[in-house]
């Protein structure tokens, strides 16, 4: 029986198709380190060099996952110069035994000899002329899948050889163009969605390589919850850029202790003007701010890039658009777990604070667009700051916070087949946990992983959200939008919000239906959250931005 290291992760390969280009591409010899990722928790390190010249391709790596029993001392991976497999070897440790695979490939056939401690055994498999070596547990196999994939098309068909277990075939399912903004400027990059067969059993690799080069970005098992990303897009300054305009401007602006992360997007053909710049034509502002949980600027949700689609259709309509990572996420810094509503609403002033200082901006219109809970958030920033001259809400909450998860968890249960009785427990539960947030007591019989998920000040500040005395302090021309098909948060919130901005003793108010969308602002058929995850591709529709465009320009400059 032949003995071998019981996987940390699944084994999964892909074949390619070989190609000449492959192996005609000028030579190559470069390292990078990568960090290892499991469930969240760094677990370890792989350093990997790569030499691709006339006689084919080297990859060779040491480190690995540290601990679990497996450590990988070094491995080689060795391809002809067609991009044929020719031999593998791993050199690990196993429970405190030595570990050796040595893997050659000859007439179709891979033969695989093991050394675990004192014991030897072989193993031989059929394996393709164009397959990708890819063991279990040495990431820097990917690489050699990396290079392949990233000059096919989608459906492309690739045979992965995991050894010394099997062969498995793997089909190109999905193949993405994107970008990856860091510290030293802006990636493009390729992403690879390849499903495979292993045994039955269906599995997923993504694989992001260097759309230039092939090298290798980020490999992910997803059932097995395991990242591998190269240690220079690690960095807080790292962020998924899907949203881009030629003309965007990343920069960093200043808030109350430390920087907020931003993408500035313009006009086409306007960009920021210099230092010497002299008369400048001033443009009407839109500062956007995302909704609940630890978004980033673009406040991607379910595959929508939510904010960053609105930013891009309010800039070619005149504007210049601001979206920026909420603090202590992405580039922004801050500390996410200790902030509330209210802290929200000072990074909001910080940033029209600065906006007041560019050449380019017009800042008696400046409005502050907040979507979801950030339209909670803007209203708190227009109640403080006499800088914003007109807010508009999205989908924003017009009830108090405690009475919207209430009604939020009462639909959901709506949708589960359950008793009543274990429904109107789920409900008390709701409450006692919410009574407790607020007060800081009564958390008896309540489960440690809901008290740690709730206790927060963020939730604090939201259940006591009360935008009756809020509203009565703004001022400001308000424009209230809401989806007709928004299920998450209904649309009576806006016209309780109506009702609320009708009393006030100043400030103009516009409410606006948008038929057929759902909370993501997207076209949807009910609006139900269960909804969401079949709308990934959608696009936010033009009547948000058409709607909040003929608006501003309807209200004057103050």
């Amino acid at each position: 029986m032949l003995r071998h290291c019981t996987c940390l992760l699944f084994a999964i390969l892909v074949g390619w198709q070989a190609s000449p280009a492959v192996a005609q591409q000028a030579t190559e010899d470069w390292t990078a380190s990568y960090r290892i990722v499991v469930q969240g928790r760094n677990v370890g390190s792989e350093q990997v060099t790569v030499v691709r010249d006339a006689e084919g391709l080297a990859i060779r790596s040491s480190g690995g996952i540290a601990g679990g029993g497996y450590v990988l001392r070094r491995a080689e991976m060795v391809y002809g110069p067609t991009g044929a497999p020719i031999r593998l070897r791993t050199e690990a440790r196993l429970k405190d035994q030595p570990l050796i695979v040595d893997t050659t490939v000859a007439d179709g056939k891979a033969t695989n000899r093991v050394t675990q401690g004192e014991t030897a055994s072989e193993v031989t498999h059929p394996i393709a002329a164009d397959a990708i070596f890819l063991p279990n547990n040495v990431f820097a196999a990917a690489q050699g899948l990396a290079y392949r994939v990233n000059a096919l098309q989608a459906g492309a068909k690739v045979a992965l050889y995991v050894a010394p277990q099997a062969q498995v075939m793997g089909t190109l399912s999905g193949v993405t163009d994107e970008r990856m903004q860091t510290a030293s400027g802006m990636h493009e990059l390729r992403r690879h969605v390849i499903d495979i067969d292993n045994a039955g059993t269906p599995m997923v690799l993504l694989l992001w390589a260097e759309k230039a080069t092939g090298r290798m970005v980020r490999y992910s098992i997803t059932a097995a919850g395991v990242d591998v990303v190269r240690e220079d897009l690690t960095s807080v300054f790292t962020r998924e850029v899907k949203e881009f305009r030629e003309n965007d401007q990343a920069l960093l602006i200043p808030a109350l202790g430390f920087n907020i992360g931003a993408t500035i997007s313009r006009p086409a053909g306007r960009v920021a003007p210099g230092k010497k710049d002299k008369n400048v034509e001033k443009l009407p502002v839109v500062v956007l701010v995302g909704g609940s949980g630890n978004v980033d600027r673009d406040t991607i949700a379910y595959g929508i890039p939510v904010m960053g689609q609105l930013a891009g259709q309010l800039a070619d309509a005149g504007f210049l658009v601001v979206r920026y990572d909420k603090r202590g996420v992405g580039q922004s810094g801050g500390r996410a777990e200790s902030a509330t509503l209210s802290d929200y609403a000072d990074d909001v002033i910080s940033v029209v604070k600065w906006l007041r200082e560019q050449k380019d901006v017009d800042d008696r219109r400046i409005a502050v667009v907040g979507h979801s809970e950030g339209g909670a958030v803007a209203l708190l920033a227009a109640s403080r700051a006499d800088d914003i001259k007109a807010i508009v809400t999205i989908a924003a909450p017009g009830v108090k916070g405690n009475e919207l998860v209430l009604e939020q968890q009462r639909t959901a249960l709506e949708g589960l087949k359950l008793a009543d009785d274990e429904k109107q427990r789920r409900v008390d539960l709701q409450k006692q946990v919410m009574n407790a947030v607020i007060t800081g007591q009564g958390w008896d019989g309540v489960p440690e992983a809901v008290r740690k998920q709730a206790d927060t000040p963020w939730f604090r500040s939201f259940l006591l959200w009360d935008p009756a005395p809020v509203m009565r302090k703004v001022d400001e021309p308000l424009l209230i939008l809401h989806g007709a098909l928004d299920r998450q948060v209904p649309l009576q919130n806006a016209e309780v919000l109506n009702g609320l901005a009708l009393h006030r003793k100043k400030g103009t108010t516009t409410m606006v239906m948008v038929p057929g969308i759902n909370h993501l602002l997207v076209p949807a058929k009910t609006g139900e959250v269960a909804e969401y995850g079949s709308l990934q591709g959608a696009k936010v529709s033009p009547e948000v931005a058409r709607q909040i465009v003929e608006w501003l320009k309807q209200v004057p400059a103050r």
